[in-house]
């Protein structure tokens, strides 16, 4: 059940105090690495006094903490005392937290006994607790996504998430993000679930993460909301798939936009061909597919430029498309990622795209769908454009109405200038550009016709530029980081 509006709003109001605590003490790409572990600890110590929550260590009890560190005790040592008798307690909690002399490293001793104390008399209700510390936890992310700016490439927008999740709508089964960052795609499946009517418990929640204090924090914010935290692992999923046995009903990913990567040729995931060193946009496009069940579905949001670069991605977008595995292309506006101003896109996948029996999907085979969502969304701030929930629903409400699998919509219609379904001979014809403005016409235009294609081609031509750039910008950061230290 979630909380009432102002007890929610209390909530937020008293995870923005906790991280006002923080300004001026220490960098903001750390907030979330010192507040979301004291968050989820005091989570854990809440749930400890319900009937049917996991009991506490006597030392890992909020009470004792606060207690304790007032009294003038070195709060680094309780900490770690605590989480190793948590450790020793609950096997699932085993490396989900830091050590805390990191986590609260830059913060006075009275800032840290301000802290504790805040959130030993300020925190909600037992009645609830449980959503309004999920709710922390979203909201927190999400505004500290903000203050990180260029560095905040973790987070993805939950509209975005919703566009992914909506679209698929993952009920049971078996759910996998390759790059889960803070673990948000796999939250929204399992929010989405509940809102649905079914429950989250019929969902298998697997994710893998690169860095790892994001893979400690992707398990707290699993735990945060009622879900299991034992399906996140870390390591570089490119590099080594720890889930090899694991085959997906959905695939939900937001991967790092261009990253360059170390490709090795004999991957048996590589089945389209090998994606190029500069850009590993098609790696990840290559393992999701990799990962999905016969009758699986994926969901990547990616830069622009994937649909439509030239060279080894070419023959490999070429590749995928006479293979029939690519469901629809979505072109996104810009912005709408705090890490970065380039345009996106949100590839849907699948190796079935027949009606699967009496499954009463609606055959697709040898079709493809086309959205061009370009002027979607609205600016919420001076650098960030965000979807609203009716874009969302303009966006999964035609994807869902083309395979079928939407609940009210009878028969899909292409609708000029927003969406059209394209004929495989028809993509052969434009070069496998999947770029939707070359499909998508507008009333004016007569179907079929290809009316702008020098604006078309300055589209993805800046597309282009500004991933370079975003390129160029991440590695003088990274050269900024190495000199410093």
């Amino acid at each position: 059940m979630p909380p009432s509006e102002n007890n929610q709003t209390t909530a937020l109001e008293v995870a923005w105090k906790a991280a006002d605590h923080l300004r001026g003490s220490i960098d903001a790409t750390r907030y979330k690495n010192t507040l979301l572990p004291l968050l989820y600890l005091r989570h854990l110590s809440a749930q400890a006094v319900r009937p049917d929550g996991r009991q506490l260590p006597l030392a890992a009890q909020w009470d004792t903490l606060t207690q304790r560190i007032a009294a003038g005790s070195d709060a680094a040592a309780v900490l770690n005392e605590a989480f190793i008798e948590l450790m020793r307690m609950h096997r699932d909690l085993t490396d989900v937290f830091a050590p805390a002399e990191a986590l609260l490293e830059g913060l006075s001793p009275q800032q840290v006994a301000d802290l504790f104390d805040l959130l030993h008399n300020a925190w909600p209700a037992a009645d609830e607790e449980p959503d309004a510390a999920g709710a922390m936890f979203t909201f927190l992310n999400a505004r500290f996504a903000t203050d990180e700016g260029k560095r905040g490439d973790f987070h993805t927008p939950q509209n975005v998430a919703r566009l992914l999740v909506d679209a698929l709508q993952p009920g049971k089964g078996r759910v996998y993000d390759p790059c889960c960052g803070l673990g948000g795609l796999l939250v929204e499946a399992a929010m989405s679930a509940t809102a649905e009517g079914t429950s989250p418990a019929d969902l298998a929640l697997f994710g893998q993460e690169l860095n790892a204090d994001m893979a400690r924090l992707a398990r707290m914010n699993l735990g945060v909301h009622g879900l299991g935290t034992a399906g996140i692992h870390r390591s570089d999923t490119l590099e080594h798939d720890l889930l090899p046995t694991v085959e997906a009903d959905v695939v939900l990913a937001r991967p790092p936009f261009s990253l360059k990567w170390h490709p090795k040729a004999m991957d048996p995931r590589w089945r389209y061909g090998v994606p190029p060193r500069s850009n590993a946009d098609f790696a990840w496009l290559q393992h999701a597919l990799h990962k999905l069940s016969g009758q699986g579905s994926a969901g990547v949001i990616l830069g622009a430029g994937s649909m439509f670069r030239g060279s080894a991605e070419a023959a490999i977008r070429k590749a995928m498309v006479e293979d029939d595995v690519v469901a629809c292309i979505v072109a996104l506006p810009g912005q709408l990622f705090t890490a970065t101003p380039i345009p996106s896109c949100a590839w849907f996948l699948t190796k079935d795209k027949s009606s699967r029996g009496g499954q009463g999907l609606a055959d697709r085979r040898g079709e493809t769908l086309f959205i061009d969502a370009r002027e979607l969304g609205s600016m919420a701030g001076r650098a960030h454009r965000a979807l609203s929930d009716g874009d969302v629903e303009s966006i999964t409400g035609a994807y869902r109405a083309w395979r079928g699998t939407h609940p009210t919509a009878s028969e899909y219609r292409d609708i000029p200038g927003f969406c059209r379904t394209v004929s495989t001979d028809d993509i052969r014809k434009q070069g496998y550009n999947l770029a939707p403005g070359r499909y998508v016409v507008s009333a004016a235009d007569e179907p079929g016709s290809h009316p702008h294609p020098m604006h078309d081609t300055v589209v993805e031509l800046t597309g282009e530029l500004l991933e370079l750039l975003t390129q160029a910008d991440l590695a003088g950061g990274m050269l900024r980081r190495h000199l410093d230290s």
